[in-house]
């Protein structure tokens, strides 16, 4: 009987070691009861846009930028739903020779994407040359900074802007929280302006009345005639030069002036002492002569 208890004994004491020796995963398994996993609930995704609008999110919220000496002179901040009109950023510099006072412009820009030709554009607004221009959504609509500086806006009059987008049409457009349409570029219709070039807005026009060539007779002072295109002295057929004389002054005064010589304001007259005759002259200096010999006299 004692025999029989210790082979029990050992036999429980192997299958005890045995399970012990067992991975702990396959334990849990066999002893834990399944776990039915609850399917997870649907996130909300979050509010998008639609295509071809921007959501202001903040106060002031950066649309584009554009630092000085920047590579890239453009900067897309919008694009229409089919792809064909875009919303831009533009920086340009003043064009060499074009005047001014050398600073750049920054404007907003709205370009058909198939002919790359400007169908809206804001204000030429000037903007230095060290200072980033910013593209910013606020209160006021779209907003042009000048470093931290306001240089130009699109003057909206309404409360709780929200969006911005820009329509098939090429035509911008801003709407309340309301979704009421506030501005609209449109009624404003501006485009290539070809800012900081020569003429442009804000810059010298491209031929002042003083700066076209002396050959030109419309610039030549007083009315005088052009020597280009109808000359002075033509070439006859038989190769003879013809003067042609220049034109009279009507003015009885200019005649007399300019009648002997081709200078209207010299007198070339020969100078004339007074006297028109050499007996004349000499019988008054004599005469006077002797009368004051004759004064001398009776004085003494």
């Amino acid at each position: 009987m004692g025999h029989f208890l210790c082979s029990h004994m050992r036999l429980f004491t192997a299958l005890i070691f045995f399970c012990l020796s067992l991975p702990t995963s396959l334990l849990s398994q066999g002893l834990a009861s399944p776990v039915v996993q609850q399917p997870a609930a649907p996130s909300e995704a979050p509010a998008v846009a639609p295509s071809g609008t921007i959501e202001r999110l903040t106060k002031q919220h950066i649309l584009a930028s554009i630092p000085p000496n920047a590579a890239e002179h453009s900067q897309a901040f919008l694009s229409s739903p089919s792809g064909q009109y875009v919303g831009y950023l533009v920086r340009s510099g003043t064009a060499p020779g074009a005047g001014g006072f050398g600073n750049d412009f920054c404007y907003v820009q709205v370009r058909d994407v198939s002919t790359g030709a400007s169908v809206w554009e804001s204000d030429c607004t000037p903007a230095s040359t060290s200072n980033t221009c910013s593209l910013v959504f606020t209160d006021a609509g779209l907003e042009v900074f000048d470093g931290s500086q306001s240089a130009w806006d699109a003057g909206v009059d309404a409360e709780h802007l929200e969006t911005l987008e820009l329509v098939d049409e090429g035509d911008m457009r801003m709407r309340t929280r309301d979704g009421e349409l506030a501005w609209k570029a449109s009624d404003r219709p501006l485009a290539n302006q070809r800012c900081g070039e020569l003429g442009s807005p804000g810059m010298p026009s491209a031929l002042p009345r003083f700066a076209a060539p002396i050959e030109d007779s419309r610039n030549l002072p007083f009315g005088q005639p052009s020597t280009q295109g109808g000359q002075l002295q033509q070439q006859q057929p038989g190769g003879a030069l013809l003067n042609q004389q220049p034109p009279q002054p009507v003015s009885g005064f200019a005649q007399a002036v300019g009648e002997s010589g081709q200078h209207p304001l010299v007198d070339n007259t020969p100078f004339d002492s007074g006297c028109t005759r050499a007996y004349h002259c000499w019988s008054a200096t004599a005469f006077a002569l002797v009368l004051a010999l004759v004064a001398y006299c009776f004085h003494f």
